[in-house]
């Protein structure tokens, strides 16, 4: 298994299944981002415990590493020559895999235009199992708000800044009477849309 980084906090769950289980089933995932670091390194935090550790890494910062006390669950890096970036009739942009310590696939997040009945025609970020079916929710393209298929809103992203710097904490949190379950690899890549939106609005 492959060593994240230094800087974690202790996992305050009882061991890496319970903390895996409390990142994919919580109602809140809290994670820190500062936009003038070069990488992101942050805890996560499950339902207000820490229950893991990401860092970004990789030029022009392509690859993110969730770690449980040192040890690699999975990654998450920008995909452009895998077939999921040529499916016909699909019109697609910005893809990211999911991988674990392995290598192997466990899915995707895709940029595709979808017409949700709402708003018409736009992109949106889908998330797909490893065969590129879609999951029962996807995201507005910045990661804000989580959908399901109906067009409630199942899920939303909040941001906090600082008084000083350019720190902000991000929350993902999942409406309580959604019954919707959602995988803890694609709130990571909202987490990452977000800092793309933050950096994009606040860097000049």
């Amino acid at each position: 298994m492959v060593c994240s980084g230094c800087g974690a906090s202790k996992v305050e769950y009882e061991d890496s299944k319970a903390a895996k289980k409390a990142m994919n089933n919580a109602t809140n995932i809290f994670m820190e981002s500062n936009i003038e670091e070069p990488n992101q390194k942050t805890d996560i935090k499950a339902d207000g415990m820490v229950a893991g550790y990401m860092e970004e890494s990789g030029i022009f910062n392509t690859k993110w590493t969730v770690s449980i006390d040192g040890e690699t669950w999975f990654y998450v890096k920008f995909v452009t020559d895998e077939p999921i970036n040529d499916v016909e009739g699909v019109i697609s942009a910005t893809t990211y895999g999911y991988y674990d310590s392995n290598d192997k696939c466990l899915g995707y997040a895709q940029q595709q235009v979808l017409d949700n009945g709402v708003y018409g025609r736009e992109y949106y970020m889908l998330y797909l199992d490893a065969d590129g079916n879609p999951k029962d929710y996807y995201s507005d393209e910045d990661g804000y708000y989580l959908y399901d298929y109906d067009g409630n809103v199942i899920g939303e992203g909040d941001v906090e800044s600082s008084w000083f710097g350019n720190d902000y904490d991000i929350t993902i949190t999942m409406k309580e009477d959604s019954k919707v379950q959602v995988d803890f690899m694609d709130k990571v890549v909202m987490y990452i849309r977000i800092c793309d939106d933050l950096y994009e609005k606040y860097s000049d």
